[in-house]
C-alpha cells in the first residue's frame, strides 16, 4: 500500500510538473506572437467615404503596400470598404472590422469616440480638403453662380442625404453659411436654405450616388465636392463646375480605430495615416483631385471667400443647429421628393 501511495504521489507530481511546463511553453509562444513581428502577411481594412474609392484602390493602397514591403520586408494587403461617411461610422460602432477610418468630416470621428471604438485622446488627422461646389449642366443654361441661384423657380436639384452622407452635411453648411457669413443674419440664411431645399427633388445616400444620378440625366444641378466633380469631368461627364464666391471647404479626416486594430497591425495602420500626409501620399491625393489640408494647392481654381465649420461654431454645434434641428426637424418633413430619377433626356419618365 505504501509503495502504491508513493507511486500515486509521484504520478500526481509528474503530471503537475508536466502541466506547468506546458503552460509555461504556451505562455512563451503567446508572448512571442504578441511581441515579435510575424513574417506572415499583414492585412489592413480601411473604411473610407465614397468619393475616395478609385483614388484609394487604384493608387493609394498599391503605393503604400509597395512602400511598406520595401521598407520592412513584410507582405501587406489592404482591403477597402467605401460608402457614405455617416453610414460607415455607424457600421464601425456596430462592430464593422475597420482598422482605419477615413471620413468626410472630423465629427464622424467623434461618433466613434462616443461608441468607444476610438480612444477619447485620439485626434483625427486632416489629410486634405475640397470645397463644396455646384455641378451644373454643360454651358450652365440656368446661369447658376451662387447657392442663392439654386432657389430659382423650376430648378430641379440633386443632393446627398445629410442623414447618411458627409457631403449632404457639408452641403447644408455651405447653403446656410454662404448667406449667414455675408449678411450676419440668421433669418436671412434660414430663408435661403429653406428656398433651396424646396427645389430638391432627389436625395442620394452618398456623394458618389448623387453624382451617378446626375450623370444619368437627373436634375439640373447638384451640390457636391469639387473633387468628385473634377473626377467626373475626367471620366467624360459633361458638366460645369460653379464655385460660389463664398463656400465651405470640406476637411477630410483619418483615424486609427483603436478598438479593432491589433498590436501587430497598429504600426502599419499608423504608418498608413502618416503616409497620407507625407509628400508621396499628398501627391497621389492631389492627382485624385483632393486639395491639401490648407486647401491652397497649385493646379486648383482659387477660392474667393472660403469658410470652415469653425466659422459656424465648430462641427458639433453646426451639426446640431443646422443639420439636426433646422434641416432634419423642419426642412426635411416638407420636402417633395421623387422616388426615381428623370430620364436621361430630361423629361419625366
Amino acid at each position: 500500500m505504501a509503495h502504491w501511495l508513493r507511486g500515486v504521489k509521484w504520478r500526481r507530481k509528474a503530471g503537475w510538473m508536466l502541466g506547468t511546463a506546458l503552460l509555461a511553453l504556451a505562455t512563451v509562444y503567446a508572448l512571442r506572437a504578441c511581441l515579435i513581428p510575424s513574417s506572415t502577411q499583414v492585412r489592413l481594412v480601411v473604411y473610407a467615404f465614397s468619393t475616395q474609392e478609385e483614388g484609394f484602390t487604384q493608387r493609394v493602397f498599391p503605393a503604400f503596400e509597395q512602400a511598406w514591403e520595401a521598407e520592412t520586408g513584410r507582405s501587406l494587403t489592404i482591403e477597402g470598404v467605401f460608402g457614405a461617411s455617416g453610414t460607415l461610422a455607424g457600421q464601425i460602432n456596430l462592430g464593422a472590422p475597420a482598422d482605419i477610418a477615413v471620413f468626410s468630416n472630423a465629427e464622424h470621428v467623434n461618433w466613434l469616440k462616443v461608441g468607444k471604438r476610438v480612444r477619447s485622446e485620439s485626434e483625427p488627422v486632416i489629410i486634405g480638403c475640397t470645397p463644396m461646389i455646384i455641378a451644373a449642366r454643360q454651358g450652365n443654361p440656368l446661369g447658376i453662380a451662387s447657392y442663392a441661384d439654386l432657389a430659382q423657380p423650376g430648378l430641379k436639384l440633386l443632393h446627398a442625404d445629410p442623414r447618411s452622407s458627409g457631403a449632404g452635411e457639408w452641403g447644408v453648411l455651405a447653403e446656410y453659411g454662404s448667406t449667414f457669413l455675408q449678411a450676419g443674419d440668421q433669418a436671412t440664411a434660414r430663408q435661403q436654405i429653406e428656398a433651396i431645399w424646396q427645389n430638391v427633388r432627389l436625395l442620394a445616400p452618398s456623394a458618389r450616388a448623387a453624382m451617378t444620378l446626375f450623370e444619368l440625366g437627373a436634375g439640373d444641378a447638384l451640390v457636391t465636392y469639387e473633387q468628385d466633380a473634377l473626377r467626373a469631368q475626367e471620366r467624360g461627364v459633361k458638366l460645369e463646375i460653379v464655385i460660389p464666391t463664398r463656400t465651405v471647404v470640406a476637411q477630410h479626416a483619418a483615424v486609427v480605430v483603436d478598438d479593432n486594430v491589433t498590436r501587430a497591425e497598429r504600426p502599419v495602420a499608423e504608418a498608413f495615416v502618416a503616409y497620407l500626409l507625407a509628400d508621396a501620399g499628398q501627391e497621389i491625393l492631389s492627382e485624385s483631385r483632393m486639395r491639401p489640408p490648407n486647401c491652397r494647392g497649385s493646379g486648383f481654381a482659387p477660392l474667393a471667400e472660403p469658410f470652415t465649420a469653425e466659422d459656424l461654431g465648430g462641427w458639433s454645434a453646426a451639426r446640431l443647429q443646422l443639420v439636426e434641428r433646422l434641416w432634419q426637424s423642419e426642412i426635411e418633413p416638407s420636402l417633395h421628393l421623387e422616388t426615381y430619377p428623370e430620364t436621361p433626356g430630361g423629361g419625366e419618365p
